[in-house]
């Protein structure tokens, strides 16, 4: 078939035109679904002071293991990969379906990886350790319902943006999360309340959660 708009051909079977970004729909308006979710940055923290001690070789093997084993925490709690950015990775919980228990989830995937990189500094012992700051938000976000994929998604939310200014504002081995979150998930979990953070006209009320490590 080819693109009503653009005239390109297109040979997958995809919703949208490659080349102009057209939805390919018999619909004039793009059917979307609201759900909300939760969505999570965790960034390693002290990554550029780590890998100048070490070989590029061995700071690609660092970051395969530690991201693979982040991956397979992640997906252990129902959560999605949705993107790893440099020395970042970004994921979703609640997708396909929220469940009353996924801001739950969400806060026990980031505790065990918080756990687990610890772990690793100390297996590998490494001259400079790195951290993990982690952002987390629960908030309503629009998505085409003709996708079933996350990864392929589109999602139109401030979700993303909400949990990237939590993520840039913790500290080392903590984890920052939004009003929502907290109350989700305050029956189960400590928090300490560290006030609003005022950035990018976002006015965010933030809560600390951090684990004790060996």
């Amino acid at each position: 078939m080819n693109c009503q708009h653009c005239g390109e051909e297109v040979t997958e079977n995809v919703p949208f035109c490659p080349s102009c970004g057209t939805f390919l729909g018999k619909l004039n308006r793009l059917s979307l679904e609201s759900i909300q979710l939760a969505f999570m940055r965790a960034d390693l923290a002290g990554f550029t002071s780590m890998s100048e001690s070490m070989t590029s070789e061995d700071v690609m093997a660092f970051l395969n293991e530690v991201f693979g084993v982040f991956s397979r925490i992640i997906e252990s709690y129902k959560g999605v990969i949705y993107e790893v950015i440099g020395d970042e990775i970004v994921s979703v919980f609640g997708f396909p379906k929220e469940s009353g228990f996924t801001p739950h989830m969400a806060v026990f995937a980031a505790e065990d990886l918080l756990k687990k990189l610890d772990d690793l500094n100390r297996r590998r012992y490494l001259k400079n350790p790195v951290g993990l700051k982690i952002g987390m938000t629960m908030d309503h976000a629009s998505l085409p319902s003709v996708h079933r994929d996350l990864r392929h998604a589109v999602i139109i939310t401030k979700g993303f943006i909400k949990c990237q200014i939590l993520q840039k504002n913790a500290v080392d081995n903590t984890v920052l999360v939004d009003e929502n979150l907290y109350q989700a998930t305050k029956a189960f979990f400590t928090y300490s309340d560290v006030g609003n953070i005022e950035q990018d006209s976002f006015s965010i009320k933030a809560y600390e959660y951090k684990i004790e490590t060996t």
